[in-house]
């Protein structure tokens, strides 16, 4: 029997960022920040999930605190864009220390 101590850990690690992707507000602004080429303001993401401003800085604020979005500032705006490559790597370590586990309980 493994000790799946590890497969714990990632994934209490991968928690946080597994619940960006799955609440499905935050998939459809994930999915029209990758539809844009320079980015999306609050207005433009406002109008796409068909939500309040308040809601959407909301669900943008814990997107930035997981690493799945940043801004840059345009003047008074903020735009906002995807910046996926390290939360996929953290994701893709997390199922592999569960692959991992699973092949050795069933070695």
């Amino acid at each position: 029997m493994a000790n799946f101590q590890a497969s714990e850990t990632a994934l209490a690690t991968s928690a946080p960022l597994i619940g960006i992707f799955a609440e499905k507000i935050r998939r459809q602004i994930i999915i029209a920040l990758g539809n844009s080429d320079d980015g999306l303001n609050v207005t433009d993401i406002t109008a796409l999930v068909n939500i309040s401003r308040p809601a959407v800085s909301h669900h943008l604020r814990l997107m930035r605190e997981a690493g799945v979005i940043d801004m840059r500032s345009n003047g008074v705006e903020h735009i906002y864009f995807l910046t996926l490559t390290t939360p996929l790597k953290q994701l893709q370590a997390t199922f592999a220390t569960l692959a991992a586990d699973a092949q050795i309980d069933r070695d």
